[in-house]
């Protein structure tokens, strides 16, 4: 009786990944798509933005956040600021402190990341998300 039990809680648990959304599409879930690109410039006192479309991630990313790094790493001066796809601000980054944190991403999350130059030149920087699927 116990092993008959047993295969019935076997077939009514998920397999591997067997899960994941309806909606997720792996090659067009942008959230960690610019993680490997090369920094970037943005001119003093102007700002460089960045759409991230999430619609394709199907809900499933857990923990975003976003840190702004100056291209060897360090900390910039540039600011940032993540807006939502109706342009209203999820996050702006303080002062010391270069990441805004998301959280759980809804299934049709569109945002806009908004660097904003702090220097009076150039500056270059990187942009990581980080979180789990």
């Amino acid at each position: 009786m116990a092993r008959w039990m047993l295969i019935g809680l076997l077939m009514v648990l998920p397999w591997g990944n067997g899960a994941k959304a309806a909606d997720y599409d792996p090659n067009l879930c942008d959230a960690f798509e610019y993680n490997m690109n090369p920094p970037f410039n943005v001119p003093a006192g102007a700002q460089y933005r960045l759409t991230i479309d999430c619609r394709s991630c199907g809900g499933l990313v857990q923990n975003y956040q976003v840190t702004l790094m100056s291209g060897k790493r360090g900390v910039p001066y540039a600011t940032l600021q993540v807006l939502d796809q109706t342009g209203h601000s999820v996050g702006v980054s303080d002062d010391g402190h270069h990441v805004v944190y998301i959280g759980n991403v809804p299934t049709d999350a569109v945002y806009t990341l908004v660097v904003t130059s702090g220097s009076r030149r150039a500056e270059s920087c990187v942009l990581f998300c980080s979180g789990a699927i």
